[in-house]
């Protein structure tokens, strides 16, 4: 049901699943619903979960993000979290700042981490392509084009 519904957003760049009315899913059911369907869409669509109220759900959503091999973007209230296989050590911190942030440039995460451009550049995509952020060209300041990184969903 939920690929259906899906498939009528035609051009959607990201869509939000809300959990308001869901008192209780196990593993298998997130997995086969949520997980399965982040996968098929993850090329074309960005996701993320809000609206969780219990941290059970929040755990059995993980489970099902872990055994499904994808990350997911989750909104507790105004937290952002992340379920799923974890990012690696090194992309760690810059995933912490761009959270923080709630947006980012490459220069500007080198900068307050301390690394190279070309290192937080090829972390930062490597993010947006595991699922934790959202990736966008926008025009530079100086005329030309830079990736803008965004953490999925609420701003």
């Amino acid at each position: 049901m939920l690929v259906r519904d899906i498939d009528v957003l035609h051009g959607a760049s990201v869509v939000g699943i809300s959990l308001a009315d869901i008192e209780a899913a196990d593993v298998s059911f997130f997995r086969e619903s949520i997980i399965y369907t982040v996968k098929r869409y993850s090329k074309q669509i960005a996701f993320y979960v809000f609206d969780i109220t219990d941290e059970d759900l929040l755990s059995n959503l993980h489970g099902a993000a872990i055994s499904g091999d994808q990350s997911l973007t989750c909104w507790v209230g105004h937290e952002c979290r992340f379920v799923g296989p974890e990012p690696s050590a090194s992309s760690k911190a810059l995933l912490d700042f761009v959270v923080e942030h709630r947006e980012t440039t490459t220069a500007k995460a080198a900068s307050a981490l301390d690394i190279s451009v070309q290192n937080a550049s090829t972390r930062l995509k490597r993010l947006a392509d595991d699922g934790f952020l959202l990736r966008s060209e926008e025009s530079a300041d100086s005329g030309g084009k830079e990736f803008v990184y965004k953490v999925i969903g609420k701003i």
